[in-house]
């Protein structure tokens, strides 16, 4: 008798077979004649969103038509640095397309209260107790006044970094352990709780998918901190997966190990969003309907685990179009394919086509189980 995670494989890789024919002729559907990420993702108590780097403003008209077809949710760029480079000054209203989505009607997902990379460098020029009390400010600031347009908050981002050495594998050249302490993480929680009660409260992560040594010291680290503030009672509801996903490092993807970490996760009483899904294509054939395929497979082998575990409650993916994807912009060359190729990750195209990981990707979100959702539907 099939397992229910046999069926969902099974699905899975029906859906891919069913639609790469049409691929390969050229036939591909429109997005208008397929049910949408949207109402997929909340037919199974689920909430998809995206991201998107490129401002709505720049982009052809059709984008943010295609956007706003498919997303519930919209994932800003609102880190610290970015809204407040001075102390004595805050743009919570920093990215724009923020507010294009909330006029649309779509709620706001994935900004990072804070986070290592992001932190103003003035923040270590102050006493620890002044430092204190310009974290819980901004939090306060930022989280007011997206009050109650939130579906949720990354509260603190990429704190775990076991090779150097921080107590629980913390990160230790964090500016915000030189300026705080590594203690700072419950009282970040409650600032967030206060400021905002009805929004998800989340720690996010990355790496933390794949059977090799160094992500299950990732993953340790991570339970680590997650009992750590359990212990300490802070209002902590769930865990951010980034799920940056990549071609070349795929065969390390055990769906036992993967879903392990999912069970543990839900064991501690919380919630699971992923929150920046792609697929990095590097080392894929250049051919494009075979690279396609291949990237719309590993959304699928990854998405038919995630979305088994009842206990996610949040697609989001990191981008919707592949030209304007974070691996083809020009700040992120590391990320450029070495036959110089626009790297595929997403989906849809750069004329607004829906790719093969679109249908695996909406595939996946039809055949999930129904789970209760996590809040009202935005």
């Amino acid at each position: 008798m099939l397992t229910r995670r046999h069926h969902l494989r099974q699905l899975a890789s029906a859906a891919l077979a069913a639609t790469a024919p049409r691929w390969l002729r050229g036939q591909t559907l429109t997005p208008a004649q397929t049910a949408t990420l949207r109402d997929a993702a909340a037919a199974a108590g689920l909430v998809y969103g995206s991201c998107s780097d490129e401002p709505f403003h720049k982009a052809p008209p059709a984008y943010l038509d295609l956007f706003l077809r498919q997303c519930a949710l919209f994932a800003p760029i609102l880190s610290w640095q970015d809204v407040a480079p001075t102390p004595n000054a805050e743009n919570d209203q920093y990215d724009p397309n923020a507010a294009v989505a909330l006029d649309h009607g779509l709620r706001l997902t994935g900004a990072h209260l804070l986070w290592y990379l992001r932190t103003p460098p003035w923040l270590e020029t102050v006493p620890r107790p002044q430092a204190e009390q310009a974290v819980a400010a901004h939090i306060a600031r930022l989280a007011g006044f997206y009050r109650g347009r939130i579906f949720s908050w990354n509260v603190v981002n990429e704190a775990i970094e076991p090779p150097q050495n921080g107590p629980d594998g913390l990160r230790m050249n964090s500016p915000l352990v030189r300026a705080l302490g590594t203690d700072f993480f419950a009282s970040a929680f409650r600032e967030a709780r206060a400021a905002d009660p009805s929004a998800l409260l989340l720690y996010n992560d990355y790496d933390l998918e794949l059977d090799v040594p160094w992500q299950q010291a990732r993953r340790d680290a991570l339970f680590r901190l997650l009992d750590r503030l359990q212990k300490a009672n802070a209002p902590i509801d769930g865990v951010g997966l980034q799920s940056h996903l990549k071609f070349r490092q795929f065969s390390d993807f055990k769906e036992k190990i993967y879903r392990q970490l999912l069970t543990d996760i839900a064991a501690r009483g919380l919630r699971i969003a992923i929150t920046e899904l792609d697929v990095d294509d590097r080392s894929s054939p250049a051919d494009i309907p075979t690279r396609d395929r291949a990237v719309s497979e590993i959304y699928a082998r990854f998405l038919a685990v995630a979305l088994d575990e009842p206990a996610v409650c949040v697609l989001v993916t990191w981008g919707i179009c592949d030209p304007y994807s974070w691996y083809n912009t020009s700040w992120f060359h590391d990320y450029a394919r070495p036959d110089h190729l626009l790297q595929r990750p997403l989906l849809f195209d750069a004329a607004f086509e829906a790719t093969p990981a679109f249908y695996a990707v909406l595939s996946a979100l039809q055949h999930a189980p129904r789970r209760t959702p996590a809040l009202p539907r935005p």
